[in-house]
């Protein structure tokens, strides 16, 4: 299969603001093979081919629609999963596999709502203990479904006549992050190892490292072509939820950008709340504004710069 042949136009370049949802409904120039899921409450799209998403609350959901079955990228929550599983159901076919892109609660607690629906539930290997770990502190323990298919570097599966393989390039938003390609259609699901437009989620105690972070992304770009399509864990709007290379590149700049001015203010004895007083997002990125999260990251990352 042309890989090409999936889209119309490029999609828009730097940092993906000029994306339109009406865009990505016309990816292919041929029609579906499978008709899109309706869903009663969050947002289902298609992405190309047989791949949509679904958004809700929490993490970005990615879902492969094949004749055998579904394969779905993480599960938000019970109740925001709900909508979801529900309009697959009304297919008739099973979902065959659960993957879950890290263990951040707003990804993998409504793992449990899979439970009697698939046996396959695959993430990295560290991923099932980070979660137990955070389960035990939220006292959630007994709402926990975990991951046992679990892998270090690479793991290949399939569904149907499409193979998905998740990758794992190191640690950057946590120590499990895994990419999953859907190799035919070429879209891959970022899980947090992408946020658009925002301040993302960092915390050193989950494996989070700006360092390595950029080297991820930098690895998924060498990695993946430049018609692959990207899903992205999180976005400002519902559109900056898919993109390209480009926002890969964009996110690598801004964890750089962040290492550098709290590297300057590290060697001039400057300290985070001096820094506050006069920015309220790292300087060149004022689209990634997040106010009541910028205070906490610029003290995370510090940690990071400190320790290495």
């Amino acid at each position: 299969m042309n890989r090409k042949e999936f889209l119309t136009q490029s999609f828009a370049a730097g940092l993906g603001l000029a994306l339109v949802p009406g865009f990505l409904s016309n990816c292919s120039t041929a029609a579906p093979v499978f008709e899109l899921p309706v869903v009663s409450s969050g947002e289902l799209q298609r992405v190309r081919g047989n791949v949509f998403r679904y958004t809700h609350r929490g993490g970005t959901i990615g879902i492969l629609e094949t004749g055998d079955g579904f394969t779905v990228i993480d599960a938000q929550f019970p109740d925001t999963i709900k909508p979801l599983l529900d309009a697959l159901s009304v297919k008739g076919k099973p979902v065959e596999f659960l993957c879950n892109t890290h263990h951040h609660g707003d990804h993998t607690s409504g793992n449990i709502a899979f439970r009697g629906l698939t046996d396959k539930v695959i993430a990295h290997r560290a991923v099932p203990g980070l979660q137990q770990k955070a389960a035990e502190k939220n006292k959630t323990l007994d709402a926990q479904l975990y991951a046992h298919i679990l892998f270090d570097e690479k793991y290949s599966f399939s569904s149907g006549k499409e193979k998905i393989t998740g990758y794992h390039f190191g640690n950057g938003h946590t120590l499990g992050d895994a990419m999953y390609h859907f190799e035919n259609a070429n879209v891959v699901h970022m899980g947090d190892l992408m946020f658009m437009n925002m301040i993302p989620v960092y915390r050193t105690a989950d494996g989070a490292d700006s360092v390595q972070w950029i080297s991820v992304l930098q690895q998924a770009q060498r990695f993946f072509d430049d018609d692959t399509v990207f899903i992205f864990g999180h976005a400002g709007t519902l559109a900056h939820t898919v993109g390209t290379k480009s926002n890969l590149k964009e996110m690598a700049d801004f964890l750089a950008a962040t290492n550098d001015f709290l590297d300057k203010a590290i060697k001039g004895g400057v300290s985070n709340a001096e820094l506050l007083k006069s920015h309220d997002f790292v300087p060149g990125f004022e689209h990634r504004k997040t106010p009541e999260r910028f205070p906490g990251y610029l003290d995370e990352v510090r940690k990071t710069l400190q320790n290495s």
